[in-house]
């Protein structure tokens, strides 16, 4: 399993179309908002990160939510049918 940093998220109303993560150590690169929830599925971690090396600051997990039998992406776990990510404030 992966330790996913998410350094920020393209959103549309309430829900994430893209996801900017980066493995540590490699580039970041984009992802599919359902490319999240598959890893998400799969049990990879994916931790809200702002700033990097020394000045990085970590801050809550992402989490897949179900409501009605449709998955979100939440960082507050509240059963709401919309995504919901907060990012950390950088150093």
């Amino acid at each position: 399993m992966a330790d996913i940093e998410v350094h920020g998220a393209e959103t549309e109303g309430t829900t994430i179309r893209s996801l900017r993560v980066r493995f540590q150590g490699t580039a970041e690169r984009t992802i599919s908002r359902e490319t999240a929830l598959s890893w998400l599925a799969g049990g990879h971690s994916m931790i809200a990160t702002s700033g990097s090396g020394s000045h990085r600051t970590r801050g809550l997990a992402l989490e897949r939510v179900e409501v009605g039998g449709e998955a979100f992406i939440r960082t507050d776990t509240r059963l709401q049918a919309a995504d919901h990510v907060e990012l950390p404030g950088a150093h």
